[in-house]
């Protein structure tokens, strides 16, 4: 591997075409080097890649190692054409699929819902090109498993055209959809018809009507530096009050969770659309954002307001939104299984997975198959408490109730 000069030397972005830049180099990062690299160069990068990735965004990788990731043992690959940033593959050894053998994963943790490397668009081939090499040639990790990514994307489509010529090996683990919004031509009314079915509109308008009984509602887009701490604060507040709350997967639930969050979701990255009833949020949808597709990882509402469906509402009112401006491309729902609510009201899919690429046909084959058994084990497992909460409902719903009939 050719290693280029020391990050102490600043990198400045570049003037010259790309077209002109000398012949790719690569340096291999920890995580020490990673945050060291050069803040316009990596959001130069997150700003120009070939498939949009706003999870690793310059941001939300560094919140991350500050905080949830702090201790872990990260490792990336940097590609440079001259002094300028092409390409950003950021890896870890560890996983929650063990392995006999050493595979470099993608960055992962609870927050991180896509693992697309970061590829310049106008040095695409050629940084895949280079990266394919390395691996071939045992100059690179001999195995890769990027989590939770879209197959038609254009980063794995040219990724996987050039695999097999490299005497490579290609799989697919854990296939799933995933909700995605774009335009129709019909505009909102077209987006009615055909894809939301008569009775999730009549639920719709419903819940609008019963909303605007009980006050006056509003959407609220925040994402300037003076108003989106405060209303990150608001999100955490409520998350944390609810379901997730109990269950212990708030933000709120851990410090360095909650730590992360405000370290991540910033301006210029992330924003938060409301549903205000008299002016109080009673549901929130965080967005973060590089190019043009917003992706929602988080939602939360009130719920002492969840029989007025809440949650329903500010989704058709982002619909609403969506479609009367011209500022998003797309939305993603960046949701990691298949039964995101988002799938009632967006248009489309993505076809995700985690795509394991290796030297060595054997292990590509046993990696899928680990990734697959971890599946199946955790559904299995998602089961088995359903049917025990389900067993537990009735015996402690029966105390309440001999205590109403004696009363």
């Amino acid at each position: 591997m050719t290693i280029a000069p020391s990050l102490a030397k600043e990198h400045q972005v570049a003037e010259q075409p790309l077209s002109q830049q000398p012949a790719l180099r690569v340096e291999r990062l920890d995580a020490k080097t990673l945050a060291a690299l050069p803040a316009p160069q990596w959001d130069r990068l997150s700003q120009h890649c070939l498939t949009e990735n706003p999870f690793l965004d310059r941001r939300h990788v560094l919140a991350a190692l500050e905080t949830i990731d702090k201790g872990k043992a990260v490792d990336a690959l940097a590609f440079w054409s001259g002094d300028v940033l092409v390409g950003l593959f950021v890896f870890q050894a560890r996983s929650k699929i063990p392995a006999p053998f050493p595979v470099a994963n993608g960055l992962a943790n609870d927050y991180l819902l896509n693992g697309t490397p970061l590829i310049d668009k106008d040095q695409a081939d050629a940084v895949i090109s280079h990266f394919l090499e390395l691996v071939s040639d045992g100059k690179a990790p001999a195995l890769w498993a990027f989590d939770d990514v879209d197959l038609d994307c254009a980063v794995f489509q040219r990724l996987r055209m050039q695999v097999s010529g490299r005497g490579l090996h290609w799989a697919v683990a854990n296939p799933y959809e995933r909700a995605y919004l774009t335009r129709l031509e019909g505009g909102l009314e077209a987006h009615l018809s055909q894809v939301l079915s008569k009775n999730r509109l009549k639920d719709v308008r419903r819940t609008m009507r019963r909303l605007g009984e009980a006050g006056r509602i509003e959407l609220e887009h925040v994402e300037d530096e003076a108003r989106l701490p405060g209303r990150l604060e608001d999100f955490l507040r409520l998350e944390n009050a609810g379901w997730k709350g109990e269950m212990g997967t708030s933000f709120l639930s851990r410090a360095a969770d909650a730590a992360f969050a405000r370290q991540a979701y910033v301006a210029g990255l992330a924003a938060m659309d409301s549903l205000l009833l008299d002016g109080a949020p009673i549901a929130m949808k965080l967005s973060i954002r590089t190019g043009g597709t917003a992706f929602t990882p988080k939602i939360a509402y009130d719920e002492a307001y969840k029989k007025l469906g809440p949650g329903m509402a500010l989704e058709y009112m982002l619909i609403e939104a969506f479609y009367a401006s011209d500022r998003l491309d797309a939305v993603d729902a960046a949701a990691t299984a298949e039964g995101h609510s988002a799938l009632n009201f967006f248009n489309n899919h993505k076809s995700m997975a985690t795509v394991i690429v290796g030297r060595r046909r054997w292990q590509v084959d046993l990696l899928v198959w680990l990734h697959q058994m971890r599946e199946r084990l955790k559904l299995a497992v998602l089961k088995a408490k359903a049917r025990l909460a389900a067993l537990r409902a009735p015996k402690a719903a029966s105390p309440s109730t001999a205590a109403a009939t004696d009363a």
